[in-house]
């Protein structure tokens, strides 16, 4: 294919990448259309290495839009062979390490690396530490995801983010109301009756909104609290979801 665009390379790269937009841009991606979509990106990127926006967007598209994170890194790692001077490559590498292979620590060295590239942000080094160090917090997850969201203009990778976001959200929420109730019951030996006594009490100032639009349940018998609208507690940030 190379041979036969000898002299069109940027011509053709763009026209794959049209149909590649067409194609990810369908209201379900099927496991053999993100196939496809890998390919073409492969062949986009040989013909034009230099074309940095296939790199974030496929990059991006092939963990969220499908489940394919091996191929998602390749593209990546290909982008930053060609393009070592942008952030935002090992930036995106960096996310796959932290919510898809739950690779703290190689999470971290991608964001560092990032860092100190021209034009990144002042905040990605000391995040980069925040990784090192606490990187299984929810903060830190909901730091990430912001930041993911703020990198992309595409409106169904938006979506599949804010829906992470608010995920992570609940559980930091949960997290909280959990301390806070074991907090009640070393000071009155005893379980708050209902989530309001924690603010009551002064151990909350308030209750956490719901980010789903639902509410927080709690059940006095065994102590426990749920979300109304998520049917199962994320365990895991970024859980890698079944192929």
């Amino acid at each position: 294919m190379k041979i036969a665009a000898l002299g069109y390379q940027h011509v053709v790269a763009d026209l794959l990448w049209i149909q590649v937009i067409q194609a990810k841009g369908e209201r379900k991606v099927t496991e053999e259309a993100g196939h496809w979509i890998y390919r073409a990106l492969d062949i986009i990127t040989t013909l034009d290495p230099k074309f940095v926006r296939v790199y974030e967007v496929g990059g991006i598209a092939l963990t969220t839009l499908v489940v394919h994170i091996d191929e998602s890194n390749r593209i990546l790692e290909k982008g930053i062979q060609h393009n070592p001077d942008v952030w935002r490559l090992p930036f995106l590498l960096g996310f796959n390490y932290y919510f898809e292979l739950h690779d703290d620590a190689k999470a971290a060295d991608y964001i560092a690396k990032a860092s100190r590239l021209p034009g990144a942000p002042e905040y990605l080094a000391s995040f980069a530490t925040r990784l090192y160090v606490s990187a299984r917090e929810p903060q830190v997850a909901i730091d990430f995801l912001a930041q993911m969201y703020e990198q992309t203009s595409d409106e169904n990778i938006k979506r599949i983010l804010e829906r992470r976001l608010k995920e992570v959200v609940v559980e930091r929420d949960l997290q909280l109301l959990e301390e806070a109730i074991s907090r009640y019951r070393e000071r009155y030996n005893r379980a708050p009756e209902r989530l309001e006594d924690l603010v009551t009490s002064g151990l909350l100032r308030s209750l956490p909104r719901e980010p789903f639009g639902g509410r927080y349940l709690y059940d006095p018998q065994t102590q426990t609290v749920r979300s109304s609208d998520m049917k199962e507690r994320l365990k895991v940030y970024g859980k890698r979801r079944p192929r």
